[in-house]
């Protein structure tokens, strides 16, 4: 079974100010790991780009810290967002074409994605490294699973890997990211 799951990664180490945003929604939030926090929401894990944006713009405008927000559909198509002071500031998909009605359309490899920012924005990776993380297609030649293009770029770049391969269903079913515990999850209501 492939997998389906949203998270947003924020720049900060307050996971209780992450989780007061929050409440009202239907959440779970990581502690701190890597000087981030990361949120799974309910609302999100529909995969719906608008509910994942405004979460991620609001995230970052209410907290003011860099979110980077992900989405992984079917184990397909990776696709993020990245919000500052309320706003989506680079976009990125993995693979623009399989939503195409052509269905025999030559690919045209992943869209977007601003190495340069992503590396200024959370202070660590190479411009370079990461370049080649966005490029590289989603094909047997490069990524088979949209979630290994998505720790890799995480892994570049420093952040927590809690988000990576996991969602709020998987959470909320018990299947806890490794590194992490339980009862360390702040779940928000």
């Amino acid at each position: 079974m492939e997998s389906f799951y949203v998270s947003h990664t924020v720049l900060c180490t307050d996971a209780q100010a992450v989780a007061a945003v929050l409440a009202g929604r239907n959440a779970f939030v990581t502690p701190a790991h890597k000087g981030s926090v990361v949120v799974f929401d309910e609302a999100s894990e529909r995969q719906e780009p608008e509910v994942v944006l405004a979460l991620g713009a609001r995230l970052s405008s209410e907290l003011q810290a860099p979110v980077l927000a992900v989405l992984n559909h079917d184990d397909d198509i990776l696709m993020y967002a990245l919000c500052e002071q309320g706003w989506v500031v680079d976009q990125y998909n993995s693979s623009p074409e399989l939503f195409e009605p052509d269905q025999d359309a030559e690919p045209i490899g992943p869209q977007g994605g601003n190495a340069q920012r992503l590396v200024e924005t959370f202070g660590s990776g190479e411009v370079e490294t990461i370049e080649a993380i966005l490029r590289k297609p989603a094909t047997d030649e490069g990524y088979i699973f949209a979630y290994e293009r998505h720790f890799e770029l995480v892994k570049a770049l420093g952040i927590s890997e809690f988000g990576v391969n996991t969602g709020f269903k998987y959470l909320e079913a018990g299947e806890i990211p490794a590194g992490l515990e339980g009862e360390q999850l702040i779940r928000v209501e």
